[in-house]
């Protein structure tokens, strides 16, 4: 956390949800392992006989769907490990800026008008069968129909962390923490 000229400056950094993408990468590289391992058992096989042809087809229909969840998977871990949030709290808005390896991939901006109130969130794709403490997010619900709420802090390990993030950009925005959690 820093102060800038615009506000509290928040800093997520990258690599802060590896217990995730471990586990994504994980599945995604098994994914991947799985129908190359079949594939090349498919290519020791003696000539271009029926069964080989029908096991090419069997091979192309089912293996290769899960190949390409494993590449999915993959990229997720990929961006879970290398994206990072910046959010600047002041009094008149809210600016997030996202990025994936340090290039920006999105930036959003809230009017402190825009904002109805700020809520907790249990991030629930990122929670561990190895912890029983929840890790949080923090939503600033827009007021405007039709306009997405924007995530200005997330990796919150606990109530407390989220509680007292919520007590800072309530201090610097003046908009306080809605005790509905979703």
């Amino acid at each position: 956390m820093s102060e800038g000229p615009e506000g509290l400056e928040f800093h997520f950094p990258p690599f802060r949800n590896r217990g995730a993408a471990a586990g994504y990468g994980a599945f995604g590289a098994v994914s991947i392992a799985l129908p190359i391992a079949a594939a090349a058992g498919l290519g020791l096989a003696d000539g271009p006989d029926a069964q080989g042809w029908v096991a090419m087809v069997l091979v192309g229909g089912f293996a290769l769907p899960v190949l390409a969840f494993g590449v999915v998977f993959l990229a997720l871990a990929v961006y879970l490990l290398a994206n990072s949030l910046t959010v600047t709290a002041g009094p008149d808005r809210i600016v997030t800026v996202r990025r994936l390896f340090g290039l920006t991939l999105a930036r959003r901006a809230l009017s402190r008008t825009d904002i109805a109130a700020m809520a907790p969130l249990i991030a629930a794709q990122i929670q561990s069968k190895f912890s029983a403490e929840p890790r949080y997010q923090l939503i600033a619900r827009s007021r405007r129909q039709g306009q997405a709420d924007l995530v200005i802090a997330e990796s919150l390990p606990g109530r407390a962390a989220m509680e007292q993030m919520a007590a800072r950009i309530e201090t610097a925005t003046g908009i306080g923490l809605s005790e509905q959690e979703n």
